[in-house]
């Protein structure tokens, strides 16, 4: 009788930390997947994708409206499938200063008055107390070739602000359905100064139209702090969300980014502002920057 040689499907595993951070003086969990070969193969070591919301990335329990990316399932898909090169993944769980660490500019709402303008310093978090501890305690590739970053709405914005001002440490940044319109479009004067040495993904889906905020501010106030930049996008036709981020793709290429080389952008069709539909197009992006 003919034998068949039927492969193994392999699964990566998840570990957790919880960790205290000096410079934000606050705790939270941080969530590790360790690649399928991590414990098989022990001479080997990782590239590292950190990621901001890590409570929403493996575990629907804990993670918004019960609805996880599925990180985990999804990057051993594509190893098995011989698509991509197995990754670490560092999932650090937001928590209730969200709004503060996510963003590098402060704002001002209505109702609760200026919100925001931590992100300097969850960055100096990240880079110089949580990279030097998973470094230490994990098989990477520590160098900023083999170091990304990723994030959606805020998180996406503050991966943005990781690109702009530690290249040198991250070297792939994924922007996901970014939350540009955070301090009134003040990121559209910062994107001269990014660095032309990165890999950037940024996406939007063509049904946002809401804004990520707990505060009940005028999105109409917002759009006109920043309507002059967009008279060229009918946004008729499209939402303001999606001429927002069209214009930073067009910024970029304006400052040197090609796109399919060292910039790649998508809109998801019919794409909303929630975790399922960031986590049914994660592939994407992880092909993007891992890609074989």
């Amino acid at each position: 009788m003919k034998k068949y040689n039927r492969r193994r499907f392999l699964k990566g595993s998840l570990k957790r930390h919880i960790v205290f951070s000096e410079t934000l003086s606050n705790r939270r969990r941080i969530d590790i997947y360790l690649p399928p070969t991590y414990y098989r193969r022990l001479d080997k070591r990782y590239p590292v994708l950190y990621m901001h919301d890590g409570n929403n990335l493996f575990d629907p329990n804990i993670s918004f409206a019960g609805v996880h990316w599925k990180v985990d399932s999804t990057i051993d898909y594509l190893v098995n499938k011989k698509l991509m090169n197995e990754v670490i993944v560092v999932g650090m769980h937001n928590n209730m200063q969200r709004d503060y660490e996510y963003t590098w500019t402060p704002m001002e709402f209505p109702s609760t008055g200026i919100q925001g303008g931590g992100g300097a310093k969850y960055a100096d978090f990240l880079v110089n107390e949580l990279k030097p501890f998973i470094d230490a305690h994990y098989r990477t590739l520590s160098d900023r070739e083999n170091t990304a970053v990723m994030g959606s709405s805020l998180g996406g914005l503050i991966s943005f602000y990781l690109g702009l001002y530690y290249s040198d440490v991250f070297s792939k940044i994924g922007v996901i359905s970014p939350s540009f319109w955070w301090g009134y479009g003040e990121v559209f004067n910062d994107v001269k100064d990014i660095p032309d040495n990165l890999k950037i993904w940024l996406d939007i889906g063509t049904d946002e139209d809401s804004f990520e905020s707990d505060e009940e501010d005028d999105p109409d106030e917002i759009e006109l702090e920043i309507e002059t930049d967009i008279d060229e996008y009918d946004t008729e036709k499209v939402s303001f969300n999606t001429a927002v981020v069209r214009l930073m793709r067009d910024s970029l290429i304006m400052l040197g980014y090609k796109e399919g080389h060292n910039l790649a952008y998508f809109e998801d069709e019919g794409g909303m502002h929630n975790e399922e539909t960031w986590g049914n197009r994660f592939h994407l992006p992880l092909l993007f920057f891992f890609g074989k």
